[in-house]
């Protein structure tokens, strides 16, 4: 049996350490791959670069002295001549070496040198008698040090690699000249040489991309083979709707509709993406789409992620249906018992019932009647499981899935590689650029002076603050703070707070008294990032700018310019941080896209997102962007096989779908 305690070496507190990093048997061990390498190779000056890792060769010049700092923390310090030139050596809790280390003997010393300092901050000294070049794994596991454990796997991988299994098809290995899983495991945890790490990372970033690209157009492929009632609807009265609407569609909206509504008249069920910047009309393509399914005799149900956004919807879709034969029904977590059984009566005995609302769409008492359409704004709030309970309330019905945040397309086909993917980048006529411009916490007069000049015109003006109670270790701004100060500031007008914190019915009060013109100043976290509409105002200060991501920065200015007047975004940011850079990109474009490339580069997948829902996407080497064409040749791989019957059959393939049922019965997707 493959046990952690056969291994020599591992008692119980050792395996309940191993347990706590979800490691269970040897195999967990040999396939805990190392999160990095550190290469130990000895270099010259000339060679080096001041604050990145190295190694040099130098003799000790002086003897060494321990600085006991405080309990735990030590300083061991000396001076040693490298090629002629003399630095000091500093290395933390290795007072230890103060024994060994004597006047006149060469050592090898790896870290990070500053050459006009002459100063060397070092984390690993070894005398020269005793070193050699080699590449160390680093593990990061907890409580373990990364030699001990590495002794582990390689004794695992002595007792136990004979029964590890291929997963990649021999042909893809060939066709890429990829080291094989056999040959991967014997040098993934004892690299040996440079050229190593080479084939290590070829082969980690192909695979990896590669069962993720499987994974994601398997579930698009199968989900498009289920088979729904075809929906049959009148054309004339949809074109009529149309043209009905109070503007003229853009070009991306009609050709959006095209693609949309050919979905809902084909035999396969609808799994789309409909992404598009804000301020780009995805809402009327949405009720569009609506108003053809109710036609074809089926339900709607709009899902938002806040219950400020829903009741937006529920305006503008009683506006756009008014005059139609069409229920609108306003469905969240906050209405009385008796309101909401009238609702639920009014939902399972009327099919032509547009149902908005938030998570409690998706309810147990909640019971549709022919639900064909689930459109879900924003999509990426909600969570895998509560979209997937939202498609099972019909019987396969199409869903939407609409997102006001431009994702790259680099990022859309893979994190959304299991749906169809449309783009509308177009923005309609009339809609007015939003000039931004950046300010530090030092000219916070001139800020008073421009909000000042907008409230005379009467128009209202947003404050947004990151923050909402005090922080003890960031110097930020927050929500109560910041709303006394503007009060004091504009004692001749009215200013109202709304955040997280506040009660439902509260929000509600302040945000209807913003658009009915009784509060001119908005002081707010980013509840109103998306979504919220007031054509009056054309002023949003954003304070403490820096720590906001580029594209949430892009949402939260296109809260204003909805109108005909002119409108400005102020970005106020401090200005000891490194922010200014990257905040100038808002001041010189407004599409969205480029937004977002920037932001997925600056900071990756996970915190573009802001979500835990990107386990899909954290590969132990592969990169989305930097990787992007290893990722594009996956995908065409993945979709070669899973289109072709044969596959399925052909033994060269067994292990890989063995490897796919396996991760979709983990993931509960399949």
């Amino acid at each position: 049996m493959s046990t952690l305690e056969s291994i020599k070496g591992i008692g119980p507190r050792m395996k309940e350490k191993l347990n706590r990093n979800n490691i269970y048997d040897c195999f967990d061990l040999m396939y805990k791959y190392p999160s990095r390498y550190v290469v130990y190779q000895q270099k010259t000056l000339k060679d080096t670069i001041d604050n990145e890792t190295v190694t040099l060769r130098g003799t000790v010049i002086s003897k060494p002295i321990v600085h006991f700092i405080r309990r735990n923390l030590t300083k061991l310090q000396f001076k040693i001549n490298i090629e002629e030139r003399i630095f000091t050596v500093v290395i933390f809790n290795r007072e230890y070496l103060s024994k060994m280390i004597n006047v006149s003997e060469e050592v090898v010393v790896t870290g990070k040198i500053e050459r006009e300092k002459y100063t060397f901050n070092a984390t690993t000294l070894k005398l020269l008698k005793n070193y050699h070049d080699h590449i160390e794994a680093i593990y990061n596991i907890e409580n373990i040090t990364d030699q001990q454990f590495n002794k582990y796997v390689q004794a695992a991988i002595v007792e136990y690699s004979y029964l590890l299994k291929e997963d990649l098809p021999q042909t893809l290995i060939d066709k890429y000249k990829l080291i094989t899983f056999e040959e991967l495991i014997k040098i993934v945890h004892n690299p040996g040489d440079l050229s190593n790490l080479k084939h290590i990372d070829r082969r980690i970033k192909y695979e990896e991309l590669f069962k993720f690209q499987m994974k994601m157009n398997y579930m698009k492929l199968k989900a498009k083979s289920k088979k729904v009632n075809i929906k049959k609807y009148d054309i004339n009265s949809l074109r009529e709707y149309i043209k009905k609407l109070p503007f003229t569609l853009t070009d991306d909206q009609k050709h959006m509709v095209n693609e949309i509504i050919k979905d809902i008249k084909s035999p396969y069920m609808m799994n789309r993406l409909l992404q598009g910047d804000t301020g780009s009309g995805k809402t009327v393509v949405a009720s569009i789409a609506a108003y053809a399914v109710i036609l074809s005799g089926y339900q709607v149900a709009f899902m938002a992620p806040t219950e400020i956004l829903a009741k937006q919807h529920y305006q503008t879709f009683t506006k756009y249906f008014n005059n139609l034969n069409v229920n609108i029904v306003l469905l969240t977590g906050k209405i009385g018992k008796q309101e909401r059984t009238e609702k639920l009566n009014l939902i399972i005995t009327k099919p032509n019932t547009i149902i908005i609302g938030t998570h409690a769409l998706f309810s147990d008492d909640v019971v549709y009647n022919n639900l064909g359409f689930v459109i879900t704004d924003e999509q990426h709030r909600f969570g895998v499981n509560q979209r997937k309970k939202m498609r099972e309330k019909g019987f396969l019905p199409d869903v939407l899935y609409m997102s006001a945040t431009p994702i790259p397309r680099t990022l859309a086909i893979s994190f959304f590689g299991d749906m169809d993917v449309s783009i509308i980048k177009q923005k309609p006529e009339g809609r007015k650029k939003v000039v931004t411009k950046l300010f530090t916490k030092d000219e916070m007069d001139l800020v008073y002076d421009i909000i000042h000049e907008t409230l005379l015109k009467k128009e209202q003006v947003y404050i947004v603050t990151p923050l909402i109670l005090e922080s003890e270790t960031l110097d930020l701004s927050n929500a109560s703070q910041v709303f006394q100060t503007f009060r004091k500031q504009f004692k001749d007008f009215n200013t109202g707070l709304i955040h997280s914190k506040i009660s439902s019915d509260d929000k509600d009060i302040v945000m209807e008294n913003f658009n009915n013109g009784l509060i001119d100043i908005l002081v707010s976290t980013t509840v109103i990032e998306v979504g919220v509409d007031n054509k009056n105002a054309s002023l949003i200060v954003i304070l403490d700018a820096e720590r906001f991501g580029l594209s949430q920065l892009h949402q939260l200015r296109g809260r204003v310019g909805r109108g005909e007047k002119p409108s400005n975004a102020l970005l106020v940011y401090n200005k000891n941080t490194e922010a200014k850079e990257r905040l100038e990109i808002l001041e010189k474009t407004d599409d969205g896209f480029v937004l977002s490339e920037h932001d997925l580069r600056l900071r990756g997948p996970g915190e573009f997102f802001g979500f835990k829902q990107t386990g899909d996407l954290k590969f132990l080497k592969a990169d989305l962007l930097k990787d992007y064409k290893i990722l594009e040749l996956a995908r065409e791989d993945a979709i070669e096989i899973l289109t072709d019957q044969n596959s399925y059959y052909n033994k060269l393939y067994t292990p890989i779908f063995k490897y796919l049922k396996k991760e979709l019965r983990n993931t509960k997707l399949d």
